[in-house]
């Protein structure tokens, strides 16, 4: 899973740099409704960096399946399953949802949800920097 992850935010990374190269050689522009930001781009830049971030979304769906498929499976008819030695099993999970520009961060545990506030409070500053540095110099 792993490598399928480190994959798809490399090509993610780079779509990203061949859209703003497309936007930065006057190949495309980029526009806000509302508060939702949207890119407007021809040319091959554009192009061969909408085929990798669409390859990008590819290689993380592809990762969270054979995560999936890795997963260990309860064999037998006991009852209990594959747990550790002290017999406790433990996941941790944790997200970011975008509201515009304000984050939510949840998480199972407070180091998983302190993690995803820090995530998504680089994200809103990302998108204030994009906001500030593309989009304010055409309105």
């Amino acid at each position: 899973m792993r490598r399928w992850w480190l994959a798809s935010v490399v090509l993610f990374c780079v779509s990203v740099a061949l859209m703003a190269a497309s936007i930065a050689s006057d190949d495309g522009q980029v526009g806000l409704i509302l508060i939702f930001p949207f890119i407007v781009a021809w040319g091959p830049l554009a192009v061969a960096g909408a085929v990798l971030l669409l390859l990008a979304v590819l290689c993380a769906f592809v990762g969270i399946w054979s995560a999936g498929e890795a997963a260990p499976r309860e064999v037998g008819g006991s009852g209990e399953g594959a747990a550790d030695a002290t017999g406790k099993r433990e996941s941790r999970f944790g997200g970011v949802v975008m509201i515009g520009p304000l984050p939510i961060a949840f998480g199972s545990d407070k180091e998983t949800a302190k993690g995803m506030m820090i995530v998504g409070i680089a994200l809103f500053v990302i998108l204030l920097l994009v906001f500030l540095v593309i989009v304010h110099p055409f309105i």
